[in-house]
């Protein structure tokens, strides 16, 4: 695909400046940029400077991610939908140690899952649901008109503002629920004790449970 099409709002060098970083991204499959400029396509004086030259890239205020990915994002999303199906999205968190928490929301592709948006955050605390909300809207606005959609995430993000955004969006969802969490049927209650040490919580009657997740 040609970047300079879905892009027309960058600049020419932008464009192969960022294709040379992409490049070298694919080719180490590292985000660390000391390894990147060693495969950097780029011709220098000297070895040292093409970091440098790299991380102003990176720090150029006409490279916005959200802005590069959204045509491309929109292209697979209608592609995904193209028949009717329903739009697997994916919500994942991941701590890059102790500096760094990322927050990505992915379309599934048969078993991979294809990066959309994300967001980075210094430290390895939980991104709450501000964080979440905002990657959902962004896709919220590049979806095809009347495209159905399921939401898969991990067992820590269910809350009560991530619940009521799904259902005001009609968005389906399957989020894994944690080991010490049982789910009980409305027409069924629990007798003292029968679970110890269990945390035990009602859920909607619409709710589906599989060993899977619900």
């Amino acid at each position: 695909m040609d970047c300079a099409k879905p892009h027309p709002g960058l600049r020419l060098t932008v464009v192969r400046k960022l294709s040379l970083a992409v490049g070298a991204m694919i080719e180490e499959q590292t985000a660390n940029t000391v390894e990147l400029s060693h495969v950097l396509v780029l011709e220098t004086e000297r070895q040292d400077m093409r970091e440098p030259w790299l991380r102003r890239l990176l720090k150029n205020p006409l490279v916005c991610p959200t802005e590069i990915m959204q045509p491309l994002a929109m292209a697979e999303l209608a592609q995904a939908a193209r028949h009717d199906q329903t739009l697997c999205l994916s919500l994942d968190q991941t701590d890059l140690g102790d500096r760094m928490a990322l927050l990505v929301l992915a379309l599934r592709v048969s078993e991979r899952a294809l990066p959309l948006v994300w967001w980075a955050r210094q430290g390895a605390a939980n991104i709450g649901c501000a964080g979440q909300q905002a990657l959902l809207e962004t896709v919220l606005a590049w979806l095809p008109a009347g495209a159905r959609v399921l939401l898969l995430a991990d067992r820590f993000y269910p809350s009560a503002a991530l619940f009521a955004w799904l259902h005001a969006h009609e968005w389906g969802y399957r989020l894994r629920l944690k080991g010490n969490l049982r789910w009980t049927p409305a027409w069924r209650r629990p007798r003292p004790g029968i679970w110890p040490r269990v945390c035990e919580k009602r859920f909607s009657g619409s709710c589906a449970c599989s060993p899977l997740g619900w």
